[in-house]
């Protein structure tokens, strides 16, 4: 389905607290389902979002750099933390911590799906990844997507982290501590 990308209008939309925000994705991000937190969160119909490519939310303050950096960890079958700013589909956006597992198929243990499981994320938090996003979309934009890795290692090399210790950091002043863990085990 071929949808016309929103113009963005600035407008933030809070992510439900209380609700499973949560979508399910082929190995190559095409939607296959998601929960109805999600599909009214995206301001699209359920059936412009199944089959369409994950990418259809993709806010455009995102940096290329993280995007390569997700999908580096899930091609090679690893799960995945991040912070993304999503956009709907009248053009307003959300700020979410994202976890996102594989799922392999039992037989072939081949990569079948992906599972991205959404909360939100406080203010500071937000402000601090906003900030260093931009900076990254600047150095691409000026440079190229690789300059952006290098500047986002850099970051993180001056800070004594790993990307993964990076988000683990910035969940825990995100969420009530283990949040999402208790929200992942209802599945």
């Amino acid at each position: 389905m071929n949808i016309l990308r929103p113009v963005p209008t600035g407008v933030e939309i809070k992510l439900p607290s209380e609700r499973l925000v949560m979508s399910k994705t082929d190995a190559t991000g095409g939607i296959v389902s998601a929960s109805q937190s999600f599909v009214e969160l995206s301001g699209y119909k359920e059936g412009e979002l199944i089959t369409s490519s994950h990418s259809l939310l993709k806010h455009p303050d995102m940096p290329k750099t993280i995007f390569k950096i997700l999908w580096d960890r899930l091609n090679r079958g690893l799960p995945i933390k991040l912070i993304v700013k999503n956009l709907t589909k009248c053009g307003n956006h959300y700020w979410a911590f994202t976890s996102i597992e594989v799922k392999r198929d039992r037989d072939t243990k081949e990569i079948r799906n992906f599972i991205a499981y959404r909360t939100p994320i406080a203010n500071h938090v937000k402000e601090s990844i906003a900030t260093l996003y931009r900076q990254i979309k600047e150095v691409e934009e000026k440079h190229s997507l690789e300059a952006g890795i290098n500047f986002l290692h850099g970051y993180l090399d001056e800070k004594r982290l790993g990307y993964d210790d990076f988000m683990e950091k910035m969940e825990n002043g995100a969420n009530e501590k283990g949040f999402l863990s208790k929200l992942k085990n209802i599945f």
